[in-house]
């Protein structure tokens, strides 16, 4: 596999072989970054270890920031104890040409009707010639943070590979990655036995399910490479109308993994409307956002979702026969769609299935640092892998606010939470990836059949479709949820049991599926396990409402200041900031 490393030859770089990692780690300090695409991020591997990981959007406060990962990296190194000049090398998941001949080539045989590529500026996005160069700058931002270690630039869909093998439980383990587009790749399989990642398949774009997924998220009037997550739950309420519809745009197909139906979708000609007039021929007109959801909406959430499914469970299925191997790895944006996962684990065939929990860009940083740094398999153990801060920090932030000290928090919010209080509960260390794990939480008790609506109106301040997850005891998982498997990271759904439907109404979506995170005693966070087994000792359930200590728009809280005023302009009635406690 070769990538590209920084600083040689007559244009900058040279090809190297980076060989197979190896039992012991080539470079002590590794920093993975990923920036100037969706969900920059940073990540530190240290002798061999991931330390440290954290998105940008924690520390800039954007949404899914695509900046250049400052604030991440200054906290990374300020973890382990390092100066920048100690760090032994820098890894960036993608590659530094950026396919720019494929890229070119592809422009100029489309021409003129590929002009949108340079005249449209995507969302939130620089003009896409500046972002090429922005990747070239790399070093330059390096060195603004003091940072003089060579960079190694890595294949986009290696290093979701290495995310889902290097971190995952199994040795020897067939991979599949999917995003909407790395360098040129949209999607990949591989097949990982010790230490080493031995590419197979291949899919290129155009043919992108993350393309096709965000243009449907687009068109539904939410935010295409973001709002996902409501496209998903917004499926639940569908119905089968326009599914042979969207079977006529995206198909499996075995000799190269799958197809897009490419002349439906405006995307491929650099259109940043990306189903655009050729989707709404065949879709309707796009909902405009904020505005009412009709049905047809829901039924194209419905074939959109459906469609996925089959065809990825077509591609898994293909892939357990042809590799013979019994587990599965998931990494890219795609595997972020727990519903989807959660039909691979019931329907693929593999023994078993693995989702790298920051699944997307930001966990490429990860991967990346994982490949630099020649580290052996090692499972992840948990990610709360970010910032944590003492009392004396919490106690500046609150200031002169009354607060309650109390000896046992988890006891506190547990009685809380039996009363029907809504809970903030920020233990520990921050969370890396997009949910919300029990270390910077909303919590509420899953018991009433209003919780969700109160939740999404009075706290969350968002749509009142969205679902809400349950976390619950390992232990327990089995007598609430249908086939429930270990679960810590939430990235699986699974269908309540029916006396769920009727005890913990509040976590169970409209089609009877939860997206459920199980707490074990070895997932790495005992503060939030105990408040779990108070809670079930208090009202015989062990099952708590879980959702990210945000409101919509923001990105999940970092720090005691942001918590505190998150709490000060929403409908929450007790914040716990380790043993603090604040209540209205």
């Amino acid at each position: 596999m070769l990538v590209r490393r920084a600083g040689t030859g007559a244009a900058g770089s040279r090809a190297i072989k980076i060989p197979s990692p190896v039992s012991t780690p080539k470079n002590r300090a590794v920093l993975g970054v990923n920036a100037f695409s969706h969900d920059a991020a940073a990540a530190l591997i240290v002798d061999g270890r991931l330390v440290f990981a954290a998105s940008e959007e924690r520390y800039d406060r954007v949404r899914h920031s695509r900046a250049f990962p400052r604030g991440a990296v200054r906290a990374a190194l300020q973890h382990a104890g390092l100066s920048p000049g100690e760090l032994d090398a820098v890894a960036f998941p993608w590659l530094r040409d950026m396919a720019r001949l494929r890229r070119a080539l592809y422009f100029l045989l489309r021409f003129p009707r590929s002009l949108p590529f340079l005249l449209q500026r995507p969302d939130g996005l620089p003009a896409r010639l500046s972002h090429l160069r922005q990747v070239a700058g790399l070093q330059h931002e390096l060195e603004r943070c003091g940072i003089t270690a060579p960079v190694t630039y890595v294949d986009h869909h290696r290093a979701h590979a290495q995310q889902a093998y290097a971190f995952g439980p199994s040795d020897g383990a067939a991979v599949l990655t999917a995003d909407g587009m790395g360098e040129w790749a949209s999607a990949s399989t591989w097949r990982g036995g010790g230490e080493r990642l031995t590419p197979l398949a291949r899919r290129n774009y155009p043919h992108s399910l993350g393309k096709v997924y965000a243009a449907v998220t687009q068109h539904l009037g939410f935010l295409p490479e973001a709002d996902e997550g409501k496209t998903m739950g917004l499926a639940a309420y569908g119905r089968e109308a326009l599914l042979e519809r969207f079977r006529s745009v995206l198909a499996p197909n075995r000799r190269r993994l799958f197809r897009v139906r490419t002349a439906a979708f405006d995307y491929p000609l650099g259109h940043t409307a990306l189903g655009g007039a050729r989707f709404a021929r065949l879709f309707g007109a796009a909902r405009e956002p904020e505005s009412a959801i009709a049905p047809a909406h829901e039924d194209l959430a419905f074939a959109a979702q459906a469609v996925l499914e089959e065809v990825v469970l077509s591609i898994c299925s293909d892939l357990r026969a042809s590799t013979g191997l019994k587990h599965l790895g998931l990494a890219g944006g795609i595997f972020l769609n727990c519903a989807l996962n959660g039909r691979l684990l019931r329907e693929s065939g593999f023994d078993s299935i693995w989702a790298f929990p920051a699944a997307g860009d930001g966990g490429a940083a990860v991967g990346a640092a994982a490949q630099v740094a020649g580290m052996p398999r090692t499972p992840l153990q948990h990610v709360f892998l970010g910032d944590a801060f003492g009392q004396a920090e919490i106690d500046r932030a609150l200031g002169d606010r009354p607060r309650r000290l109390v000896s046992s928090p988890a006891g506190y919010a547990a009685e809380a939470l039996a009363r029907g209080r809504f809970v903030g509960w920020f233990q520990g260390r921050m969370e890396f990836g997009p949910r919300a794990l029990g270390a910077r939480s909303i919590l509420a008790d899953p018991r009433s059949p209003e919780v969700r609506d109160r939740l999404n109106r009075d706290v969350k301040f968002r749509e009142q479709f969205r679902p809400f997850a349950p976390a619950v005891l390992l232990e327990a998982a089995g007598d609430w949820f249908v086939n429930a498997r270990p679960s810590p990271h939430m990235m699986f759904t699974f269908q309540a049991r029916p006396r769920s439907r009727d005890l913990i109404p509040g976590v169970v979506h409209v089609d009877g599926s939860a997206r459920v995170q199980t707490v074990g005693p070895g997932d790495g966070n005992p503060a939030f396990r105990r408040l779990l087994e108070a809670f079930a000792r208090s009202t015989g359930v062990p099952v708590l409402l879980n959702t990210s200590l945000n409101v919509r728009g923001e990105p999940i809280v970092r720090t005691p200041e942001q918590a505190l005023a998150l709490f000060d302009k929403s409908g929450l009635d007790v914040l716990v900031l380790e043993d603090r406690v604040i209540t209205k």
